[in-house]
């Protein structure tokens, strides 16, 4: 008997899988195919394409008969990307992995039997990261969310939640053009809701270059998010630290951000 079979025989949750995309042909067949071949079968396979030029369109016709909904218009960048995705979502559970990555085969699978074996409101894991000179490891999943409003602790790739929880607690703020993520996680951690890390590696994710802007745009929106979650006091020490770490260059910073998870 299957992993699936055993598991879910009683309990078959659907799971409303979200990709967004913007001139991704070069990654995202592979994306898709890692959706659409998961071991786990009550899948809702959603793609938003801000109107792509480059071929995208194409492949989505190709693979129409595996998507359930997908649409290719203009947005106004990831994050409303994400959420029209998710108002379009009809599953229990609901995951986002974007076009330049992809999951492992089991990890739908694996995340269903987390929420059903924990009643928890929102399943993650590991990740593993391929950077552009193509080596890679694990970034193991962080279990300890006692310094959340630091900034992202989880591996978003690898997030999925209760569909419910949009419904209650609303979208990503657009407001935000990097940090979006980290803040409605944020936002849920702070109402109590339960999070449970799963040591296994669900999802894989290409790293990009960083740029000293984008890190000085990103600790700028960190900054407002505290401010809004009245998260600080007197001084946000963690903006300050933030501060002079931007001193540095983009690269190093980014390579000892780099070394300090493959420690962990």
């Amino acid at each position: 008997m299957s992993l699936k079979t055993e598991v879910y025989m009683h309990q078959v949750p659907k799971v409303s899988v979200i990709t967004v995309v913007y001139n991704g042909i070069a990654h995202l067949e592979q994306t898709i195919r890692s959706v659409i071949n998961q071991t786990y079968e009550n899948i809702e396979y959603i793609i938003i394409d801000g109107g792509s030029t480059d071929g995208t369109v194409e492949l989505l016709e190709k693979y129409d008969e595996y998507i359930d909904y997908w649409v290719s218009e203009k947005d106004s960048g990831i994050y409303d990307a994400m959420n029209k995705g998710i108002s379009k979502a009809t599953g229990e559970i609901v995951g986002l992995i974007n076009a330049d990555d992809w999951y492992e085969k089991d990890a739908v699978a694996n995340v269903v039997e987390n929420f059903i074996n924990s009643n928890s409101d929102v399943v993650h894991g590991s990740m593993r990261i391929i950077k552009e000179s193509g080596d890679s490891f694990v970034k193991k999943v962080e279990t300890d969310l006692s310094t959340f409003s630091k900034g992202m602790l989880l591996n978003h790739p690898t997030v999925f939640v209760k569909r419910t929880l949009y419904e209650r607690y609303g979208y990503f703020n657009t407001n935000y053009k990097i940090v979006a993520d980290w803040e409605l996680m944020l936002r849920w951690w702070l109402q109590g809701i339960s999070f449970v890390g799963v040591n296994a590696t669900l999802a894989n994710f290409r790293m990009g270059g960083a740029s000293s802007a984008h890190l000085k745009k990103s600790l700028e929106e960190k900054h407002c998010v505290r401010e809004e979650n009245a998260l600080i006091q007197v001084i946000d020490w963690y903006y300050l630290y933030d501060r002079v770490k931007s001193l540095l260059p983009a690269s190093l910073l980014l390579e000892i951000s780099l070394q300090r998870q493959k420690r962990v």
